[in-house]
C-alpha cells in the first residue's frame, strides 16, 4: 500500500434526477426544475458543504430521443456551472469539451472563462466523440472514425495548452491551466490518458480490475516522462443506501419496477447493444453486438459484457435492472458503513485515487450519502481538510504546474 500523504477525492456527477432511469418517477423526485439554475446550484451547494472536490455535468452533444420516454440532459454544462460558481467557494466545476466537435480556440475560451468567473475552479472533461447525430449537429457528414479520434483528441489538447500558456489570443487561466479530466478505457484511450489526463474517470466493477488498471495507467504515464501524482484514478460509484442491507436492497428493487424499458434500452443501444426487438423476459442473445463495427465508446461495451459474464442475468429485463443506475460502474446495496468500507477498500489497496459519486436519485440519495457516508470517511482519515486557502489543483493533490512539461 502506498497510502502516505494520499487524501481521497470525491466528485459528484450531477445527471438529470439521478442515475437510476427510473428516478424522476420517485415522488421526492423534481424533473420540473432541471431547466432551473437553482436546482444545479443546490446540488452544488450540497456538494460543497460536504467536502466534495468537484461536481461533473455530462455533455452529449445532441438532443436525445430518448426524452420521450424519460428527462434528459439538455442545457449547456459550462453555463449551468458558471451559475453553480456563484453560489459556491472551492467546488471544483467539471464541464464537457468535444475535442472533435469544437475548435482548440473555442474550448480554449469557454474554460478560460469558466475559470475566471470561478476563481480557478475549472477542469475540462476531454471527449472525442463517435455520435453520428451529433457530428450531424456540427455539420460534420459522419463522425470521425475510432482510430483517429485519439489522435485529434491529442493534437486538440496540444493546441489548447498553447493557448492557454501564451494568452494572446484567449485570456490566460487563472490556474497553470484548468485540470484535465479524459474517461477512455480502450487501448488508444488509456494511451491518450496517460499522456495528457490528470483526473480519469472509468468504470471498473471489482477491487482487482480497477488495481490492474491503475498500475497500467500509472506505468503508462511513467514512460511518458510524468511525475508520480500526476494523475489520479477515479472509478464511478452507484450506491443504494440504507439502515440495513436489506432496506437498500427493497430501495433498489423498488426503482426497478419503476424502469421504462424503452428508456434503458435507448441507452444500451447508445453503447452499442441493440436489444430493442427482443422479448424482456427472453433470455439475452449469445452475441451482444459487432464491437469491431461499433463507433461509439467501445470500453462500455466491453465492461457491461463483464458484468454479464460475472451475474449471469437470465433476461434482457434482468439486465436492465441490473445495469440500472450504473450503467456498468461499480454498485452496492448496503449500509453507510458498508459502503465507507468498499470505498475505504479501494482507496488503501491503489484501486482508485477517489470515486465518482452516481447517487440514484437527486436530491435525495445525494443528501443521504453525504450526511451518512461522508463523515464516516472524516473519521476513518480518508478524506481530509486542506487550508481554507488552497487552490484546486492542491486540494486534488496534483502538481500546481500543471501539464507545463507537454507544451
Amino acid at each position: 500500500m502506498s497510502n502516505q500523504g494520499r487524501s481521497l477525492i470525491l466528485l459528484v456527477n450531477a445527471l438529470v434526477t439521478g442515475h437510476h432511469e427510473a428516478a424522476w418517477r420517485l415522488p421526492q423526485a423534481q424533473p420540473e426544475r432541471l431547466r432551473d439554475m437553482g436546482y444545479h446550484q443546490d446540488i452544488g451547494r450540497v456538494a460543497e458543504a460536504a467536502g466534495f472536490h468537484a461536481m461533473f455535468v455530462a455533455d452529449f452533444f445532441v438532443f436525445n430521443p430518448g426524452v420521450r420516454h424519460s428527462p434528459r440532459w439538455e442545457l449547456d454544462p459550462l453555463t449551468l456551472l458558471s451559475g453553480v460558481a456563484q453560489v459556491t467557494e472551492r467546488l471544483g466545476l467539471i464541464a464537457t469539451g468535444s475535442a472533435t466537435l469544437s475548435t482548440p480556440e473555442e474550448i480554449a475560451r469557454n474554460f478560460s472563462s469558466l475559470d475566471h468567473v470561478s476563481g480557478g475552479r475549472a477542469l475540462w472533461n476531454i471527449v472525442t466523440n463517435g455520435d453520428p447525430a451529433a457530428a450531424a449537429n456540427f455539420g460534420q457528414d459522419k463522425p470521425v472514425p475510432h482510430q483517429q479520434r485519439y489522435q485529434i483528441g491529442a493534437k486538440a489538447v496540444q493546441d489548447v495548452l498553447h493557448l492557454w500558456r501564451r494568452g494572446r489570443e484567449v485570456p490566460a487561466p487563472v490556474q497553470s491551466h484548468p485540470v484535465l479530466v479524459q474517461a477512455g478505457s480502450s487501448a488508444d484511450g488509456r494511451d491518450f490518458a496517460s499522456r495528457y489526463a490528470e483526473l480519469v474517470f472509468t468504470a471498473q466493477n471489482t477491487l482487482h480490475d480497477a488495481r490492474t488498471f491503475r498500475q497500467d495507467l500509472l506505468a503508462r504515464a511513467a514512460a511518458h516522462g510524468r511525475k508520480p501524482g500526476a494523475l489520479k484514478l477515479i472509478p464511478g460509484i452507484s450506491p443504494a443506501i440504507g439502515s440495513t442491507v436489506e432496506e437498500a436492497r427493497r430501495k433498489k428493487r423498488d426503482l426497478d419496477e419503476l424502469i421504462v424499458p424503452e428508456a434503458s434500452l435507448a441507452w444500451l443501444a447508445g453503447f452499442g447493444i441493440e436489444l430493442g426487438t427482443r422479448d424482456l423476459d427472453g433470455p439475452l442473445p449469445p452475441i451482444l453486438g459487432d464491437i469491431d463495427k461499433f463507433e461509439g465508446i467501445k470500453s462500455r461495451f466491453g465492461v457491461i459484457a463483464s458484468v454479464i459474464e460475472r451475474h449471469r442475468p437470465s433476461t434482457v429485463r434482468d439486465l436492465l435492472q441490473l445495469l440500472a443506475g450504473s450503467r456498468g460502474h461499480a454498485t452496492l446495496s448496503g449500509t453507510p458503513e458498508s459502503i465507507a468500507d468498499l470505498i475505504a477498500e479501494w482507496f488503501q489497496q491503489d484501486a482508485a485515487d477517489g470515486f465518482m459519486l452516481m447517487p440514484h436519485a437527486f436530491p435525495s440519495e445525494f443528501q443521504l450519502f453525504a450526511d451518512e457516508v461522508v463523515p464516516l470517511l472524516r473519521r476513518r482519515g480518508l478524506l481530509r481538510n486542506t487550508e481554507p486557502q488552497a487552490g484546486l489543483r492542491e486540494r486534488l493533490g496534483l502538481p500546481i504546474a500543471g501539464l507545463a512539461d507537454r507544451i
